[in-house]
């Protein structure tokens, strides 16, 4: 993987060469050549490596990307499942199949199926540089993959892609579920307290499977963002439900139901979601939790030996009530240097809150870029009124509070959303997943 993100980025590189070189052919000669090439090539949207193609490979382009989504999907909700411990070979092959299959069909949309002003993909490709140097310095595979979905997203039809991407997803976990009540998988979850177990349904920890599906309900709602609906209303409360009292899975299940609960406003309220554009409490959300995620931590005070001793009481009580995560913070505080551009992490202390984990793991460039990026999706979606994406993103922070696995493409379709403030678009540009129109 090192050598395709590097692969990518020279062949951004050579489309760009490319790009001046037929502008500066195609411009009128004589004074002012140049400038009136670059001119053309900063303002005007054209495909990379020559404009041939015309709309044909904007079509090739959207079936590329969904093909991309899918083949993600099915890798990471069947091949790594623990149909894999049973099997290695579906990690080992399939899964290395789908992978590259995947990477390559969303490498194509980026570089041939999609129209750029040198505007928008200067400040695309300098975000790729970031990335690459972020992927080189963390080794985190999942890492590269989202940003690559995320730049592939421009003009893509996120409402056939969102659904083909829920539908893949829930259909590879209902066999994965189905291989293991057949006895086909046969391993099983054990957690840390002698006589724990928790039905993981073929995935071992409740937590992979309650990512999963927190993905394949973000993934539905947005491809149907025209208004919250009730029948939608009651699907995100009830997968909710089902995670808390079947897996357990409470994170994802806590994030459903406050998703449920805002969608259920909005709908109530209509001048109410209208009225979000101009609502600063959505736009400081990023902000908001991230001053949680690293202040809460500092007021812990250690009064024992054990690692979860910890004071004020109504502190501890908060720390216990999110399984330790305050505490572990509060040790990578003291153990872990930050890096830059990233680091790997040992495994402990394990982090599972997102926004600490990206400063640690990513580096501070990395994070601050991230939550400037998801500041200006709330606000570009807020803007247009789009109430059931801004109630998604919101539901994203708040499952970023308790797990790092909103760094995941198949846990954080919402990523997909950045793509417009990634490439610096007028907010009526960015992609609509309510629609397939590019």
């Amino acid at each position: 993987m090192f050598a395709f993100a590097d692969f990518v980025l020279l062949a951004l590189f050579a489309a760009a060469a490319l790009d001046l070189a037929l502008a500066l052919r195609a411009a009128a000669p004589g004074p002012g050549r140049a400038r009136r090439a670059l001119a053309w090539l900063w303002d005007t949207e054209h495909y990379l490596y020559g404009n041939w193609g015309g709309e044909t490979r904007a079509a090739a382009g959207g079936w590329l990307f969904v093909a991309g989504l899918v083949l993600y999907e099915v890798n990471v909700a069947l091949c790594n499942s623990l149909l894999r411990v049973d099997r290695p070979w579906v990690q080992d092959i399939l899964g290395a199949a789908l992978e590259a299959l995947s990477f390559a069909c969303l490498a194509a949309k980026l570089l041939l199926g999609t129209r750029y002003t040198w505007r928008g993909m200067g400040c695309a490709g300098c975000l790729y540089f970031i990335a690459r140097w972020v992927y080189f310095n963390s080794q985190n595979i999942w890492w590269i993959g989202i940003v690559l979905a995320v730049l592939a997203a421009k003009d893509a039809p996120l409402r056939r892609a969102f659904r083909a991407y829920a539908a893949a997803g829930a259909a590879m976990m209902v066999l994965v579920a189905a291989l293991q009540a057949a006895g086909i998988i046969t391993a099983q979850y054990v957690g840390p307290l002698a006589g724990e177990t928790r039905p993981g349904f073929g995935y071992g920890h409740p937590n992979t499977f309650g990512g999963l599906a927190f993905g394949v309900v973000l993934a539905w709602l947005l491809s149907r963002s025209a208004a919250p609906r009730r029948a939608d209303i009651a699907l995100t409360a009830a997968a909710g439900v089902f995670l808390l009292v079947g897996p357990q899975s409470s994170s994802p299940a806590l994030s459903l139901l406050v998703l449920a609960v805002l969608l259920a406003l909005c709908r109530a309220r209509p001048a109410a979601a209208q009225q979000l554009r101009a609502a600063p409490a959505v736009l400081l959300a990023p902000a908001a939790i991230t001053g949680l995620s690293f202040l809460l931590p500092l007021r812990l005070v250690k009064v024992g030996p054990w690692w979860d001793d910890m004071a004020p009481a109504w502190l501890a009580r908060l720390d216990s009530l999110l399984s330790g995560r305050l505490t572990m913070t509060w040790t990578a505080f003291r153990v872990l240097p930050v890096k830059i551009a990233g680091q790997v992490l040992p495994d402990y202390p394990a982090l599972d809150n997102s926004y600490v984990y990206a400063v640690y793991q990513f580096g501070p460039v990395a994070a601050a870029l991230l939550l400037a990026l998801v500041a200006a999706a709330l606000w570009g979606y807020a803007r247009r009124g789009q109430a059931v994406c801004v109630c998604c993103l919101l539901a994203g922070l708040v499952y970023a509070f308790m797990e790092m696995q909103i760094f995941h493409l198949t846990s954080a379709p919402t990523a997909l959303l950045l793509a417009g403030a990634v490439y610096l678009l007028p907010p009526e540009r960015w992609p609509d997943p309510g629609s397939d129109s590019v």
